[in-house]
């Protein structure tokens, strides 16, 4: 697929303890926990390279330093990906916050868990870039039914997101409005670290608040997906496994 624009930068956030994931301290760490025949971070590493993302930094904490031997998984990571260690884990925002004098907009943020299509995910990125040159500030991927269930966090409206609650929205909506999964893909059309470092100073270190904030005054579009989930528990793990081998995914290369 031919992009109008190029996209050549992208951020996945690694810190998380993962201790729903983890069994004991010996295990590997969430983001190289075997799914299928890789370690789960390399599903979204291989989707972004794929999708002709060249540079990815990896933000990770000392308890996710295992995410360095990627570098030993596969020879071409080495091309693509620059590891950044944060002596202090608080908080998403705050990892997030690491990347802000090595990236300008536009550029990705990702999550280490997440698993779609290489082809549903490059003709999302596609439906995004054409927001570069709008009014949008920040696009979102949504997704309407991915195979393991989330709560619905979007509130959505025309193609735009219009407001966002972590554990799902609540409360009545209107017959024109939409309640959607999704978030674990953003497309950054403006730059989110001037108003980012104002809530670090409040020491409030949770990009789930600042996308509450953000969301309703900001311009945010919606990127929709045909299928997209992530992983946080050991049943999703082993659901995600069996979707794989049932789609003949068990490489990377799903078959929705």
């Amino acid at each position: 697929m031919e992009y109008k624009y190029r996209l050549r930068e992208a951020v996945i956030l690694a810190s998380g303890y993962g201790r729903r994931m983890r069994r004991t301290k010996d295990s590997p760490s969430k983001p190289m926990i075997p799914i299928g025949d890789k370690p789960l971070i390399s599903y979204i590493i291989d989707l972004l390279i794929g999708s002709g993302i060249e540079k990815i930094y990896v933000v990770h904490h000392s308890v996710t330093s295992d995410v360095r031997d990627l570098l030993t998984y596969h020879a071409h990571y080495t091309n693509h990906l620059e590891f950044i260690e944060e002596k202090e884990q608080k908080g998403t925002l705050l990892s997030f916050s690491r990347v802000k004098h090595m990236v300008s907009p536009p550029f990705l943020l990702a999550f280490e868990d997440i698993i779609a299509d290489q082809d549903d995910f490059r003709d999302m990125l596609n439906i995004g870039l054409q927001s570069i040159g709008t009014d949008t500030d920040l696009v979102i991927q949504t997704v309407r039914q991915p195979s393991l269930l989330s709560e619905r966090a979007f509130l959505t409206k025309e193609g735009r997101i219009v407001r966002y609650e972590k554990n799902g929205i609540t409360g009545e909506i209107s017959g024109i409005q939409e309640k959607k999964y999704g978030g674990m893909i953003s497309l950054w059309l403006a730059s989110p670290f001037p108003l980012m470092d104002s809530y670090l100073s409040m020491k409030n270190y949770r990009l789930s608040s600042f996308l509450e904030e953000y969301i309703p005054t900001h311009t945010v579009s919606e990127m929709p997906i045909h299928d997209m989930w992530d992983i946080d528990t050991p049943e999703a793990a082993a659901m995600t496994k069996e979707l794989l081998k049932r789609r003949g995914g068990g490489n990377g290369c799903i078959k929705l």
